[in-house]
């Protein structure tokens, strides 16, 4: 990616561009192109618009301003493709909130910023093992939501 990005900046000094692409990425930002790789099957496979990725930058206290990338794939799910359910998965295990807003018709842009493990509601993020033991405070086992097994299927199995 690092030297990806040191050719992209010498070819495109007229792109439009927010800020040119590191060519050094920092721990964060090397994490959610990570994420964006598994998420969309490869980083070379992924539906990125790489000349409007936003970097961001590291602040001074410690954090990064957060780094917003163009997804040219209007859609995502829970299971067949999954691509859903692996954001969410790898966001949680990263302690990264992941946001997704829609920009146009099949255009999304995914916004990333990194939390930690303490803290207020702007400054941490569950683990995944931490958010599913809220989840299952929240959901008691008797409600409607969950799945049950119908009964003729419970009778013959």
């Amino acid at each position: 990616m690092e030297s990806n990005n040191h050719y992209a900046n010498l070819a495109g000094k007229n792109r439009k561009r927010y800020k040119p692409a590191p060519e050094k990425l920092t721990q964060f930002q090397a994490k959610v192109i990570e994420i964006c790789g598994m998420v969309g099957g490869g980083i070379y496979n992924a539906p990125i618009n790489w000349e409007r990725v936003n970097w961001g930058a590291p602040g001074s206290n410690g954090h990064h301003s957060g780094m917003f990338v163009p997804w040219r794939d209007g859609r995502m799910a829970t299971f067949d493709s999954g691509a859903l359910t692996m954001l969410v998965l790898l966001a949680h295990e990263a302690r990264i909130r992941v946001e997704i807003r829609a920009k146009a018709w099949g255009h999304m842009e995914l916004s990333f910023f990194q939390r930690g493990h303490d803290g207020g509601i702007a400054g941490r993020h569950p683990n995944i093992d931490e958010a599913v033991a809220s989840f299952r405070r929240y959901l008691p086992e008797d409600h409607r939501i969950r799945y049950q097994m119908p009964a003729d299927e419970v009778a013959c199995g």
